[in-house]
């Protein structure tokens, strides 16, 4: 097949589902949404309630939540249509929230909706944060145990950043009172979304609801101290014991994971909230790469000799499917990501699903390391059914932090564009791999760091020297298209310019 043929069958599969349809074959509104982080005050902080010293559970104010939107609608500069629309996740929602603030904190959503025209979506984080509760934290029969003599967890490790960082316990899935709490969430939850939706129809905006994610990363973690694997308490709940182990420990966990999802879900659904806004969000490595064939991954990377399921926390992709939702899951790249999914989808006959969390990049690796380009990234997820694809760290760490890689990639003109593009209503073109700024940039600067200073020296070139200064200010404002810009500039003057590399020797400089 020549390169034309294969454009021509691209761009048709990009038309083929920019008009997304649902089981009842309606035409339904595919969300580009982005992730504003509200567990606590200050949004472009993305930690919740974990380490030594975890930011208040406090939802941010109104105005600051109508900036952050405010600056994404006008740096995109369209909200799209009926069809493609920009939308908002506002979230953690946590136990550590309370009941009435978290209601209010929906209803003000919904009107952040209404006053920005973007649409609103919210995010539930199921189990991670549940200090808040004493009610429950006090009872060791709600907290995971690491064997059959019931240890309890010392602490949930997470794996967010550099190094280990810990969160309360690990809730246990299928205890009574957890359960009961559940319940009782999911229907405070429901009540006041299908509250904001009713609102939504009767002033004729139903696109503005982007839906519920039911979950942030659902899984049964590791002990924090001891790194050993937990599931023992819901496995004891379950009849089960030493001297009585089930055959499948690992499919068994997996049951305990699955069925805590549908529990949420359901309280969703039965509070009046549709199945088809209700998602899963669960993460998982990829077969190919936890079978060795993606030398470049480093998230999720698998560590010594364990099982599938115990890497993925005994949350498989199969565990995100269920009768109250749509599967949701994590998208950060990585070898055979999205065929997974896209098998996944199929087996099940799925219509529609979401991606809960991710950007083009992998965490704790650096950009430019996907092979893809943003648009090619979204059509990987828009183009193969997917009704809601969220992206995470838009303002995350604030302006200081704009030369991190996460918002190279989320931020840049490159991404812009392709959001631009989405919302439009043009079909999305998979399969580009021509380098992105973050692949090109970073080797060009290693190489006049290198280079210019002993080029200056022995031409005496003082053109060099201020196009070096006018480098530093435009990296300094966080200008990369003009520092790539400039960077080419300096490169010709001195007689050559850098090879693409994928390698990334100023990752911390950039």
């Amino acid at each position: 097949m020549d390169t034309k043929t294969k454009i021509l069958l691209l761009c048709l599969l990009g038309f083929a589902f920019c008009g997304h349809v649902n089981a009842e074959g309606e035409k339904e509104t595919q969300y580009l949404a982005f992730q504003i982080f509200t567990y606590g005050p200050n949004p472009l902080i993305a930690t919740m309630g974990e380490g030594t010293n975890p930011q208040p559970a406090r939802f941010p104010d109104k105005a600051v939540l109508r900036g952050y939107i405010d600056d994404i609608k006008k740096r995109i500069g369209a909200v799209g249509s009926q069809q493609n629309r920009l939308a908002v996740m506002l979230g953690h929602l946590s136990f550590d929230h309370g009941d009435a603030e978290t209601a209010r904190f929906i209803e003000m959503g919904f009107e952040l909706a209404l006053e920005t025209d973007v649409a609103v979506g919210f995010h539930i984080d199921d189990s991670m944060f549940w200090a808040g509760r004493k009610d429950l934290m006090s009872d060791p029969g709600n907290i995971e145990a690491m064997d059959w003599d019931g240890t309890p967890c010392t602490g949930r490790m997470l794996t967010w950043g550099k190094k280990p960082s810990v969160a309360p316990p690990q809730m246990c899935f299928n205890s009574k009172a957890v359960q009961r709490a559940v319940q009782e969430r999911s229907a405070l939850i429901g009540k006041a979304i299908q509250a904001g939706v009713n609102r939504l129809r009767q002033l004729k905006s139903p696109e503005l609801f982007a839906g519920v994610i039911a979950g942030s990363e659902t899984m049964i973690g590791q002990d924090f101290k001891t790194g050993k694997y937990l599931g023992y308490r819901a496995l004891l709940n379950r009849g089960f014991s030493r001297e009585h182990p089930p055959q499948d420990l690992d499919l068994e966990r997996e049951k305990v994971v699955q069925e805590f999802i549908d529990l949420w879900t359901k309280g969703l659904a039965d509070a009046g909230v549709s199945p088809e806004r209700i998602y899963s969000h669960t993460a998982f490595l990829s077969r190919r790469a936890f079978n060795g064939d993606d030398k470049d991954i480093t998230y999720m990377k698998p560590h010594g000799e364990i099982t599938y399921a115990q890497h993925n926390h005994f949350a498989p992709p199969s565990v995100a499917f269920g009768k109250y939702h749509r599967p949701g899951f994590s998208t950060y790249p990585q070898a055979g990501l999205f065929e997974d999914i896209d098998e996944e989808v199929a087996s099940h006959k799925q219509v529609g699903w979401a991606s809960a969390e991710g950007t083009n990049m992998q965490p704790s690796s650096g950009p430019g390391q996907s092979g893809m380009n943003m648009e090619t990234y979204l059509a990987k997820m828009f183009n193969h059914g997917a009704t809601l694809v969220t992206i995470f760290s838009w303002g995350i760490g604030g302006e200081a932090n704009k030369s991190m890689g996460f918002r190279v990639v989320t931020e840049g003109e490159e991404a812009l564009q392709a959001y631009r593009k989405f919302l439009k209503g043009d079909p999305l073109v998979e399969g580009k791999t021509v380098a992105s700024l973050t692949d090109r940039l970073p080797p060009k600067i290693h190489k006049i760091q290198q280079e210019l200073p002993a080029w200056i020296q022995k031409t005496g070139n003082k053109e060099g020297a201020a196009l070096m200064k006018k480098m530093q200010e435009q990296m300094k404002a966080r200008n990369f298209e003009e520092v790539e810009k400039t960077a080419d500039a300096i490169l010709e003057l001195m007689g050559g310019r850098a090879q693409s590399s994928g390698g990334n020797p100023l990752r911390s400089t950039l």
